[in-house]
């Protein structure tokens, strides 16, 4: 049965300088480390459909993330845990051949594109089968780095920018156009994930530490991080998170949330203001809100990944205010404890019921067997070998 969804490729580049006849070895294992890396990152709501040489092949059912943004975030994050990797490679290694010394030369690029899509059950994998399959495959091949200078992209398709309602992000994209044989032309919209490295290197963490937590409350939801993200951090959700009457968000970034952005939680009369200090997709948030008059206090909330879904942490500390406030906060915070646990179980039925509707899921996560992943980076380097 055909379903809707998004269609993602990574694909490593940059290897060709590893070939040589006596490095072909250090090579591949560098490629394997490398494909399990980006294994390990493609998780629910993405589902490895198959490895393709040196590509991850996935896909993400539409109910199965409630934000575009999430989608934009997986991509962001598993960048930087391949440049991470990469950086560790290279200083991790004392070889001088050529396989080894052009390690920083490798890099990733991603396409996303929205359709339809059959599952056909192959021996060892789900092959992904329909026309906007075909599609992205082509897109893989283009002329984007030769043309715009970006090296580490994520190419977007209209259908993709349209489907995840990204279209303010993608002001700050470089439009990019692709003809093909049979297609035409495509307009794709190009992210260079470059300074998303770079501004990650340059954060700082800003997290309420458990011993300085005035109160801690914490659930458990049978839901993967993202999915479990998307309705702590979407406004509709939210509202039911924090007992408020409506929402509104400001300060975003490009049209996103994250670091700086401001959830204005509407409470009778009363409007109490909750800014974003740290945004880790899918690790935990930070903001600063009032606790009460003349005091201000940390809220970190923490989702963890364990066995069958996520525990959600939520910690309040870092109090700032004068020394009555503190007091009073400290007297008070069973009472205010309550209320959050109130709000964060509140959510959580309100997730399970959604998940057993259908109107979310959570995909099981996908293994690759070792010697598939083995048998990919040998057929890459062969190809690549031959070019």
């Amino acid at each position: 049965m055909a379903e809707r969804g998004y269609l993602v490729i990574a694909d490593i580049t940059g290897y060709t300088a590893f070939l040589s006849d006596s490095e072909l070895e250090h090579a591949e294992s560098s490629l394997k480390d490398l494909l399990n890396l980006l294994i390990e990152q493609t998780k629910p709501p993405l589902v490895i459909s198959r490895l393709e040489g040196d590509a991850i092949i996935s896909y993400a059912p539409e109910a199965s993330f409630l934000q575009g943004q999430t989608l934009v975030e997986i991509i962001e994050n598993t960048y930087v845990k391949f440049r991470e990797a990469r950086h560790r490679m290279r200083l991790n290694t004392s070889c001088t051949c050529n396989a080894c010394q052009n390690i920083p030369n490798l890099d990733l690029k991603f396409i996303v594109h929205h359709g339809t899509y059959v599952l056909q059950e192959m021996t060892n994998y789900m092959e992904l089968v329909g026309n906007d399959v075909n599609i992205v495959h082509r897109l893989i091949k283009n002329s984007i780095r030769e043309k715009t200078g970006i090296g580490a992209y994520a190419a977007y398709t209209e259908a993709a920018v349209t489907a995840l309602g990204i279209g303010e992000f993608c002001v700050e994209m470089q439009t990019y156009a692709e003809v093909y044989e049979h297609l035409g032309e495509v307009l794709l919209y190009v992210q260079d994930l470059e300074p998303v490295w770079q501004r990650e290197r340059e954060r700082r963490r800003v997290f309420v530490e458990p011993e300085e937590a005035l109160f801690v409350v914490e659930t458990e939801i049978p839901a993967e991080p993202p999915l479990v993200w998307d309705y702590f951090t979407k406004p509709e959700y939210r509202m039911v998170l924090t007992q408020a009457d409506s929402m509104e968000i400001g300060n975003k970034t490009s049209g996103r949330l994250g670091d700086g952005a401001v959830y204005y939680c509407a409470h009778g009369d009363a409007k109490i203001s909750q800014a974003v200090l740290d945004w880790r997709p899918f690790e935990y948030y930070t903001y600063e809100t009032a606790l009460g008059p003349g005091l201000l206090g940390k809220v970190t909330t923490r989702f963890i990944p364990i066995e069958g879904g996520t525990r959600v942490v939520g910690m309040c500390g870092g109090l700032r205010g004068s020394f009555v406030a503190r007091k009073i906060a400290g007297l008070m915070g069973g009472k205010v404890a309550a209320e959050f646990q109130e709000g964060v179980d509140a959510l959580r039925e309100i997730i399970i019921q959604e998940l057993e509707s259908g109107a979310a899921v959570t995909p099981e996560a996908t293994s690759v067997p070792a010697d598939q992943i083995a048998a990919a980076a040998q057929a890459s380097l062969s190809e690549a070998a031959t070019d």
